[in-house]
């Protein structure tokens, strides 16, 4: 399946339902918090003119910013796949681009070469799944330039069987997004000509499986279907799988990393 397709399945909680889902988790200040006060530590020392949130869905990371002043004299500028998010995300002074990640240019962000960006991204890797991990990465390496930062929160895990376990949910949905252990990100990134010069935990976000239904199109029975599947597999995991009476929560663990192109 081809990222736009999984956009397109997700469509039906893009836009302004997109604040609600999984409990605000993405419309939470407080939530963000750790992913906020990582920008501003290294965007406030750097040379940038344009801070570019990479999958930026409906701009709620760049309109905190915005709001609290921490991109005076920086533009900020949304790029997103998605009609519905940016349509969501076209206020509060914020730039928005409609592409795909995959296929940005620096050019589409900035004109000239003195220009500066700084790089952000919340929650988006996965969707490249695990074959496209390693060239997205290169991707964005490719367009930013020497000095250049790139602050993500990604969803990764601690061991293997953590790992596994999510993406098996994953798959038993149908749906081909992958979730690395957070010492392979951290190989993929370094790969890629990033230094990491940082990494912070975030908030992991609770999925039930009712929202899940709703996000995948998939219904009760299938979602009861794929929780014996789990437990069977794995059983109950602390932070990461548990049953419910009319179903299951999983959580995905996140990360925050600070990458400097070099």
């Amino acid at each position: 399946m081809k990222i736009d397709e999984q956009i397109l399945r997700e469509s039906g909680v893009h836009g302004e339902q997109w604040n609600a889902l999984h409990e605000g988790y993405f419309s939470d200040a407080l939530i963000a918090r750790p992913l906020i006060e990582t920008i501003t530590r290294y965007l406030s020392a750097a040379d940038a003119d344009v801070v570019a949130d990479l999958g930026g869905g409906t701009g709620f990371i760049l309109r905190e910013l915005v709001e609290q002043g921490i991109t005076a004299n920086r533009i900020p500028i949304n790029l997103d796949c998605s009609e519905m998010q940016l349509e969501a995300a076209g206020q509060g002074g914020v730039s928005c681009i409609r592409g795909m990640i995959s296929d940005f240019r620096r050019s589409d962000l900035v004109a000239g070469d003195e220009k500066h960006i700084f790089f952000i991204m919340r929650s988006v890797l996965h969707y490249f799944g695990r074959e496209g991990l390693s060239s997205i990465l290169q991707h964005i390496r490719q367009q930013a330039r020497t000095g250049e930062m790139f602050v993500h929160q990604s969803a990764c895990f601690e061991n293997s069987r953590e790992a596994q376990c999510i993406n098996r949910l994953y798959l038993e949905m149908g749906s081909p997004k992958w979730y690395p252990v957070a010492e392979d990100l951290l190989d993929s990134m370094t790969a890629a000509r990033w230094d990491v010069m940082d990494i912070t935990p975030a908030p992991p976000l609770k999925l039930s499986s009712a929202e899940l239904g709703q996000r995948y199109g998939i219904d009760e029975h299938d979602l009861l279907r794929i929780r014996s599947r789990l437990m069977d597999e794995f059983g109950e995991m602390e932070n990461i799988f548990q049953c419910t009476r009319n179903g299951f929560v999983a959580y995905l663990q996140y990360m925050i990393f600070v990458g400097l192109a070099v």
